[in-house]
């Protein structure tokens, strides 16, 4: 079976118990996952294989890693072992009126140690279908940008599906430093994830107002998007939480026509990763030639699933997913 190959960085999150911020003794738990970690172990429950290109360092601590990337059976033989640490973040979770707040420790993390002339191509892309890769990854270090932009052109070269999550991290990168960067990188992608941010020209330095945006503009940024750079297809996310503290989440997409999916609501346990989830769904979709309008009701079940779940990953087979869609969320016996 083919793979999909992802492109990012391993990440641990550690988060206070209780609600509670970060101080000295405070209580706390550690979780493994990244950005494109997180959707090769969603795609591994749908059944679909991964493979991953990023970097741990030596020593135990990357060891551990590395386990647990195995232990849910994605290929890690891509994986460069240089660098000296893994990236980190402190997640503190918000009560009532106070918001959650994320903190990085995450700079000159192995990700950026990867050497472009250790990789071996043809092992690389031998058994490969897609690639994908996010806005995250671009923004973690300027020596990250200098080695995929050769392995996304080899696999342009080899006619391979790009797929690149538009996600922002405004504690990484500036808005305008990421409307350019992310931009040129958009241009190697066939599928595009996210409508921000950017440009569709030069003027283009404005984000689009997606809160509260009408569904017309929302149709008309995607075909600006879509003509620029050729996608095959754009897709956007729209995730409210209500005044009962209720997750009402719905996506377009744009391909040949342009589509809604059904709204799916949950109280949220765990938003961390959700994002993530969606794109494994849509993936999965793509992979398996479902037309646009199963592809995001799937995608966005699959984010409104891992709402429901601790961790920064699921791992969930699709059957499962899908009884969101056959509205099977009573007791099963």
């Amino acid at each position: 079976m083919k793979k999909v190959l992802l492109i990012g960085e391993p990440l641990i999150r550690i988060t206070p118990t209780n609600y509670q911020e970060i101080a000295d003794g405070v209580e706390s738990r550690l979780f493994f996952g990244g950005s494109e970690i997180n959707i090769a172990c969603g795609l591994q429950g749908f059944g679909c294989q991964t493979k991953l290109l990023t970097a741990l360092p030596q020593g135990q601590l990357g060891e551990r890693f590395l386990a647990f990337l195995t232990g849910r059976g994605i290929d890690t033989s891509t994986i460069q072992r240089v660098g000296e640490r893994i990236g980190l973040y402190y997640m503190e979770t918000g009560f009532g009126c106070r918001p959650s707040q994320v903190y990085y420790d995450r700079s000159q993390s192995s990700l950026a140690a990867i050497q472009i002339s250790q990789l071996d191509m043809d092992d690389l892309f031998s058994d490969v279908a897609m690639v994908h890769f996010s806005g995250i990854t671009l923004a973690v270090d300027p020596a990250v940008t200098l080695w995929l932009k050769p392995v996304l052109e080899e696999a342009k070269k080899r006619q391979l599906p790009i797929s690149i999550d538009l996600n922002w991290r405004s504690k990484m990168i500036g808005q305008k430093e990421a409307k350019k960067l992310f931009s040129e990188f958009a241009a190697y992608a066939d599928y595009c994830f996210g409508i921000e941010p950017i440009m569709v020209d030069e003027s283009d330095w404005k984000m689009f107002k997606k809160d509260g945006a009408e569904r017309c503009d929302i149709e008309k940024r995607m075909s600006a998007l879509k003509k620029v750079y050729g996608f095959q297809a754009v897709f956007h996310t729209v995730r409210q939480l209500d005044n009962q503290g209720i997750n009402h989440y719905r996506a377009y997409g744009l391909a040949e026509k342009f589509s809604c999916s059904v709204e799916l609501t949950t109280q949220v346990l765990q938003r961390i990763g959700s994002g993530d989830a969606f794109v494994a769904g849509a993936l999965y979709q793509l992979l398996e030639e479902a037309s646009l309008e199963e592809m995001l009701d799937f995608a966005v079940a699959s984010g409104v699933y891992k709402c429901s779940l601790e961790g920064d990953q699921m791992m969930q087979p699709a059957a499962k997913v899908r009884t969101l869609l056959d509205g099977k969320n009573e007791l099963l016996r």
